[in-house]
């Protein structure tokens, strides 16, 4: 075989797809899966790389875009995951999502500039100040420690223009 020819079944050997058959290992420094490969090969303690300040777990059944250093079959490393078996379908040209693919809770990103956010279990914990520059408009109660803006009691109420006291809790 020529050099030429080997060169260039060492480039057509450079990508392939897989499909993770165990869960990921994510005891060392750089989470590994373990690939079937479309050749029937099945590769263990293959290095998953992300994108810097992304994390994600793949489970097994998800489809791995796999490259191999200098074609060696032997050496690869996954640098891509996806699940088709959650993917959103509703999304419109120039949408953007992240979403969980068994929960569907998802950060919404639409091409008209808003943003959704659904959480599957329909609550949002944020665990931060919150500056708000705008209106907010909740469809149901709003409270403040045990204080309801729906149901407060007020205390000390005099008639006509007096001012009450404080808000009491119910």
């Amino acid at each position: 075989m020529s050099s030429l020819a080997r060169l260039a079944r060492r480039v057509a050997m450079a990508f392939g797809l897989g499909r993770q058959t165990a869960d990921t290992d994510e005891s060392r420094s750089t989470s590994t899966v373990q690939v079937a490969l479309a050749s029937g090969e099945l590769r263990s303690d293959v290095p998953v790389m992300q994108l810097y300040g992304f994390a994600s777990r793949s489970v097994p059944g998800s489809d791995l875009a796999l490259m191999f250093i200098s074609g060696d079959r032997t050496r690869a490393v996954a640098v891509a995951s996806g699940d088709q078996r959650g993917r959103p379908s509703d999304l419109e040209p120039g949408d953007v999502a992240v979403y969980h693919p068994r929960t569907g809770s998802r950060i919404w990103l639409k091409s008209d500039g808003s943003i959704e956010i659904n959480p599957a279990e329909k609550k949002l914990m944020i665990n931060a100040d919150v500056i708000i520059n705008g209106d907010l408009n909740a469809s149901g109660d709003v409270k403040a420690g045990e204080i309801s803006l729906q149901n407060h009691l007020t205390t000390d109420v005099e008639p006509g223009s007096g001012k009450s006291g404080p808000p009491a809790s119910s």
